[in-house]
């Protein structure tokens, strides 16, 4: 690899933090612009929660919740989680982050299960 790939490369990378983490999660920006129906997808949706200061995308939520959405785009539309977050707050986490009505529907209704998957 160039170093001019390298260095676009490394511009592909973002910072995602829920706020209640040490550490941000990192990703390619690419990774997430695959899914551009959801909040995280849209480059211009998750804008708004860009905090230019430190350099990564800021998320209030539930906490750990962030973790959980982030499987979506790195198991390519598939969700999944050891924890089990009620249904009420899972709805209103996957509304946030804009998933359609069709997968919030299928998450929830198989919430007794860990993994899901979910056609893109």
């Amino acid at each position: 690899m160039t170093h001019e790939e390298n260095y676009n490369q490394d511009l592909d990378l973002i910072k995602i933090n829920d706020s209640t983490q040490n550490n941000p999660i990192i990703i390619y920006a690419h990774q997430l612009n695959q899914y551009y129906h959801t909040l995280l997808g849209n480059p211009f949706q998750r804008l708004k929660y860009y905090d230019s200061s430190i350099e990564q995308y800021n998320f209030y939520r539930t906490p750990g919740i962030i973790n959980y959405i982030i499987t979506y785009y790195l198991h390519h539309g598939c969700l999944s989680t050891d924890i089990h977050y009620p249904a009420e707050i899972l709805y209103d986490e996957l509304v946030f982050f804009g998933f359609n009505i069709q997968i919030i529907y299928d998450i929830i209704s198989n919430c007794i299960t860990i993994d899901y998957y979910i056609p893109s």
